[in-house]
């Protein structure tokens, strides 16, 4: 079984498994199917935790081959920081948004606070995780 693990074919198939799981849950509307994907995907989560160190290893097949560079790996970074940004930006405007039609679309204020708060929790998780990285490097 170990062999089976450190190829990663485990782990990938695993995860197609659980998406199927969100997938079928979803479509079904059945809460006992995505129930089991989270059982499955907090199984999942401490298997790569406990093996967090031979992550790269199980995945990368060759290890003489090199992935990436800083250069890319810089990019990657501003296009995820550019990602994010304008993210975020479309659910506040759509937040704002749907909470000034509250007077016309009563229904719609519940859904415009929800955005504008899970917009404020993406920037304080954003932050918080940036402090804890310009800590540890």
């Amino acid at each position: 079984i170990l062999s089976i693990f450190e190829s990663g074919l485990f782990l990938k198939i695993l995860s197609v498994f659980i998406t199927g799981l969100w997938i079928a849950g979803l479509i079904l509307g059945d809460i006992s199917i995505i129930l089991l994907a989270i059982i499955l995907l907090i199984a999942l989560c401490t298997v790569l935790y406990v093996h967090r160190d031979n992550l790269q290893e199980i995945f990368q097949k060759d290890s003489s081959v090199v992935v990436e560079d800083e250069r890319t790996q810089l990019i990657n970074e501003k296009a995820a920081t550019m990602t994010f940004g304008i993210f975020v930006a479309v659910i506040i405007y759509a937040g704002i948004i749907l909470i000034a039609l509250r007077d016309s679309y009563p229904q719609l204020l519940q859904a415009g606070c929800t955005l504008i708060i899970a917009a404020v929790f993406c920037f304080i998780l954003y932050f918080t995780s940036r402090a804890y990285y310009n800590r540890k490097f």
